[in-house]
């Protein structure tokens, strides 16, 4: 009937937190549910989505994967990762928000709200940090094909996103990836083809709303891209 009787997590996702824990053991608990109150006051069902475990482990060795731009306590894969509420989950692993923090050498996923603004304002910080770094540095990006031609192009092919009625403008942030000195490739994922797991009540989502871009942004020559085309981001063992 109200959120405060909907606070929950899956005995799985306490563990993990209570193992990435690092604070005052008297203030576990609490700080669990703060980190769970703030998340569902952001009013979307959406927010502990996460690309699949066994992907992540694929590209922690194909490609040096050792990072995530956009996580939480909940859902993250790797040990440190950026996250929205630092000054709780720095207790679980999160160094700050992604906005806040210089990325130079590594290869991190950046799987952001879908949501433009945001989308516009990161990969205007990717670009950047890959244009200032001096070591090998490379993004994987998984973002909503909302552009005109991307979404052309799977209508073409008899995928269309779920709500193609909504009109999201150009999306000119496509153009300014491709465009780019540090565009290395882009895979489009049929909605079906795209599962995610969902941490918050460890619930696989096997059909998402929108068809997805995989792209690859890196700042030398690598043969990351092979390996991101033969991923099977659908397939998954409960």
């Amino acid at each position: 009937s109200n959120i405060l009787s909907n606070i929950l997590i899956p005995i799985e996702q306490y563990d993990k937190l209570k193992n990435n824990y690092s604070g005052e053991n008297d203030n576990l608990d609490s700080y669990i549910w703060i980190i769970l109150f703030r998340y569902q006051l952001l009013g979307s069902n959406n927010n502990q989505l996460a690309i699949l475990p066994n992907i992540l482990e694929s590209m922690q060795q194909d490609i040096n994967f050792n990072f995530e731009c956009f996580s939480s306590p909940i859902n993250s894969f790797t040990k440190n990762y950026c996250s929205l509420y630092y000054d709780i989950e720095k207790y679980f692993g999160s160094i700050g928000s992604f906005f806040n923090t210089t990325f130079t050498k590594g290869t991190f996923t950046f799987n952001p709200p879908y949501q433009s603004d945001i989308i516009d304002k990161s990969v205007h910080k990717i670009l950047i940090d890959l244009k200032n770094s001096s070591d090998e540095l490379s993004f994987v990006i998984t973002i909503p094909i909302w552009d005109y031609n991307g979404k052309k192009e799977m209508k073409d092919k008899n995928m269309e996103n779920n709500n193609d009625i909504i009109d999201y403008g150009d999306f000119y942030i496509i153009d300014k990836i491709k465009n780019s000195e540090f565009f290395k490739g882009l895979r489009m994922v049929p909605k079906e083809d795209f599962t995610y797991l969902d941490h918050n009540f460890y619930l696989y989502k096997n059909k998402t709303i929108q068809n997805t871009y995989v792209i690859l942004l890196s700042n030398f020559n690598n043969n990351y891209m092979d390996y991101l085309n033969i991923y099977d981001f659908g397939y998954y063992v409960e």
